[in-house]
């Protein structure tokens, strides 16, 4: 199959994305077949998105970003199906404390700039992470206003929040963070959005956020972090503690999904909701989205899951 054969075919003008596709077919062909998945959900929305995200790439990171970011991505996506394939055999996560994941994994700067840049790229480069990308945009950002003050807790790459800030003219965010190395590139990624006026960035553990006045944000964005947690039920109570009354929050959850450093292990999505609804998050929506293809007789489906909630 030629390059040209592996990209579909959409009205939207993706120069960007005609590069990354064909560095990942050079460099990386086995993992075009997901590329193409992805892009086959909506190309042309797929294409709006992936050449938004790789033009703030390209300013934030330098014009060899792409091609980093996608060996980033290989590596990153290798070691999740290698982290599966073990919960497989073993049927559990690798790592059960917080501690565990910080010696091995957070503590390392290299480490931690590889696996941001590389879970950028899966905002839009998974398939079952697109299709959430296209809940944020459809179900999220139009309900807020556009004056709206957003908390984003854990920004890590900090591609939601600047997406949002994108929409929303007026709208200003906060986001905190327990890695430097997420303040730096989160704070490159919205300049390079051009909403890094609006945008200020804090290290500060996600847990610590009840010190944070109360009822101060009229939206919060909280993308998968909640499994990275011993107790994730205390950061429920930290969103709770943030809104404005009615004010609405996205949250996203890895479940049955192994990765270097996820912790709590959600094997249902009624889980999800039920913590949302313990620290008295209403749940309006709910996305659950599984990859196209999983291992061989997996008794684990790996899922994703989008919740739209309300204070």
């Amino acid at each position: 199959m030629t390059t040209t054969q592996a990209k579909a075919d959409t009205a939207t003008a993706a120069p960007l994305l005609d590069r990354l596709f064909d560095y990942v077919a050079e460099s990386h062909p086995r993992s075009l077949r997901g590329l193409r998945e992805a892009q086959g959900q909506d190309p042309k929305r797929f294409a709006e998105v992936a050449e938004l995200y790789l033009r703030w790439l390209t300013e934030a990171r330098g014009e060899s970003g792409i091609e980093a970011a996608a060996d980033a991505f290989a590596q990153f996506s290798t070691d999740v199906n290698l982290a599966q394939a073990h919960y497989e055999r073993d049927g559990a996560y690798a790592n059960k404390t917080f501690a565990d994941v910080y010696k091995d994994h957070y503590s390392d700067a290299e480490t931690m700039d590889g696996y941001l840049w590389g879970i950028y790229l899966t905002n839009f480069l998974w398939a079952h992470h697109f299709q959430i990308m296209m809940f944020f945009q459809d179900r999220f950002m139009p309900r807020l206003d556009d004056k709206a003050h957003l908390i984003e807790i854990a920004p890590g790459h900090g591609g939601w929040g600047a997406w949002a800030l994108a929409h929303m003219s007026q709208a200003t965010l906060e986001g905190y963070d327990i890695s430097p190395q997420s303040i730096q590139i989160a704070t490159g990624i919205a300049q390079a959005a051009g909403v890094g006026n609006r945008a200020r960035y804090v290290e500060k553990d996600a847990l610590d956020l009840t010190k944070v006045e109360a009822e101060s944000a009229d939206g919060c964005i909280c993308s998968f972090l909640v499994e990275h947690l011993e107790d994730p039920q205390h950061l429920y109570k930290v969103l709770a503690h943030l809104l404005k009354p009615g004010g609405l929050a996205f949250i996203t959850g890895a479940l049955t999904a192994a990765q270097v450093d996820h912790i709590y292990e959600y094997r249902y999505e009624s889980e999800l909701v039920k913590m949302c609804e313990i620290a008295g998050l209403r749940v309006l929506e709910t996305l659950s989205a599984n990859p196209l293809r999983t291992l061989p007789r997996a008794k684990f489906m790996p899922r994703s899951m989008a919740l739209l909630v309300q204070k």
